[in-house]
């Protein structure tokens, strides 16, 4: 479904819970992305093909492993990770077109909800620093 997304919106973040985050987004040849590949150990599907000239780039991200007894509070992690990452993209609008700082961006934000996860608040108040 989100490949039939992607004529409207250039980048999809779908949070999956505790099986992590997926992004869904095409990009320009003119980016890093050009020269990279299909890679099942990291659990990313570059796609050179199309008449557009766009590249199509499925990549899954895991969860941050984090014990069950650590989980105080699952309100707002969600929405932290969503914050962080545009956070991350005000920061470097160009985020995205790069494979290396797409993983930072998602590490961060991944790094962040679990911050929340082990606050009794909404938003772990460490993050306000």
């Amino acid at each position: 479904m989100a490949i039939n997304l992607l004529p409207f919106f250039q980048h999809l973040v779908i949070k999956c819970g505790d099986r992590g985050v997926i992004v869904v987004m095409r990009v320009s040849r003119q980016t890093k992305w050009a020269s990279e590949r299909s890679n099942v150990h990291r659990r990313c599907i570059v796609s050179t093909g199309g008449g557009n000239g766009d590249i199509v780039v499925l990549q899954h991200f895991p969860a941050k492993y984090l014990p069950p007894e650590s989980i105080v509070n699952v309100t707002g992690a969600g929405d932290t990770l969503v914050a962080s990452i545009l956070a991350s993209l005000v920061q470097d609008p160009r985020g995205f077109e790069d494979p290396e700082s797409l993983k930072e961006i998602m590490e961060d934000a991944q790094a962040a909800a679990v911050l929340t996860l082990e606050s009794q608040f909404a938003v772990s108040p460490s993050l306000s620093l």
